[in-house]
C-alpha cells in the first residue's frame, strides 16, 4: 500500500489524550500523503516497528536491534523420502555454522544458524534499512550448504538449493516483545519485537491483542511484562499536556 508517516488524531476522551482517527501514509510510488481512516491501529511491522516512536510524537520509546541472518531451503530430492527429524547442531568450526535443520511437510528442508549475521541499529531501522531488499550473504549460504552435505550423503550427491534468503529478526534490549497500548493514545497498540519466536507465538499474541483492542484488556495473557512504554521515561509517556512526575496534568498555557 505504502509507507506510514504518522497518525491522524483527534481529542481523546481524557484531557491530554489523543484519539486515533486515521493513519497517514504515502502510497507506493507517489509523494503526496494520504490518510486511511481508522479507529484502531496495531503496529506490527517487525524490526521496523521502532519507527512508531515518531508516529506517536515521542510518546513511547522503542529501542530495537535488527538481526539480519541468511538461511537456505533445500529442494526435495526427486523420488526420495525426507526424514522428518529436526536437528540442532553444535558449532562447526570448519564452516563457521551452528545449523538448525527443519524438515517441512512438503519435503523441503529449511536451514538457519548459518552465522555471519548483521546487527542493525534502531536509527538505521527507522530510516528503512533493508526494508525493501533484505539480501542474503552468498558466502554464508555456501558454508551452510557444505556443512550440511558433510552430514548427509543424499544431499551431498543429489541436493539442490531451492532458495537462498535472509530475514530480519526484531530484538528489543530485554528480549521481550512490545505488546500493549501506546500511552496517551486511544486506539493505538503495539505487537512487535518477538525475535525468532514470532511465528510460534502468533496465535497467543494475536488473541491477546485482539482482546485488548475489542474488550479493552487482555484476559488470556498478562501483558504487563511487555509494556511498550517500559523504556520510556515517565515524564515523556503519552499525551501532549504537561506532566508532573509522569502524571498527566493536561494542557496548560
Amino acid at each position: 500500500l505504502g509507507s506510514c508517516t504518522g497518525m491522524e488524531t483527534d481529542q481523546g476522551s481524557k484531557r491530554g489524550n489523543r484519539k486515533i482517527v486515521g493513519v497517514k501514509y504515502t502510497p507506493r510510488g507517489e509523494t503526496e500523503e494520504q490518510v486511511l481512516a481508522a479507529d484502531a491501529v496495531v503496529v506490527s511491522a517487525g524490526p521496523w516497528s521502532c519507527a512508531a516512536e515518531d508516529w506517536f510524537q515521542g510518546a513511547v520509546q522503542l529501542p530495537m536491534e535488527g538481526v539480519k541472518s541468511t538461511s537456505i531451503v533445500w529442494a526435495r530430492p526427486e523420488g526420495e523420502n525426507v526424514d522428518a527429524t529436526a536437528l540442532f547442531c553444535g558449532e562447526d568450526d570448519r564452516f563457521g555454522t551452528h545449523l538448525e535443520v527443519y524438515p517441512r511437510p512438503d519435503g523441503t528442508i529449511y536451514i538457519c544458524g548459518i552465522g555471519g549475521s548483521d546487527y542493525i541499529s534502531t536509527e538505521d531501522l527507522k530510516a528503512g534499512a533493508f526494508l525493501e531488499d533484505c539480501n542474503a550473504k552468498d558466502a554464508r549460504a555456501k558454508a551452510a550448504k557444505s556443512s550440511f552435505q558433510q552430514m548427509s550423503s543424499l544431499y551431498r550427491k543429489y541436493g539442490e538449493l531451492e532458495r537462498v534468503q535472509a530475514c530480519m529478526r526484531p530484538c528489543p534490549p530485554d528480549a521481550r516483545p512490545y505488546m500493549g497500548s501506546v500511552p496517551g493514545y486511544e486506539g493505538a497498540f503495539l505487537n512487535a519485537g518477538h525475535n525468532c519466536w514470532g511465528i510460534a507465538w502468533a496465535p497467543a499474541c494475536g488473541k491477546a491483542i485482539s482482546e485488548l483492542v475489542l474488550d479493552g484488556e487482555s484476559l488470556s495473557i498478562d501483558l504487563t511484562p511487555f509494556d511498550p512504554s517500559r523504556f520510556t521515561p515517565a515524564a515523556k509517556r503519552g499525551g501532549r499536556g504537561r506532566k508532573k512526575q509522569g502524571v498527566d496534568v493536561g494542557e496548560q498555557w
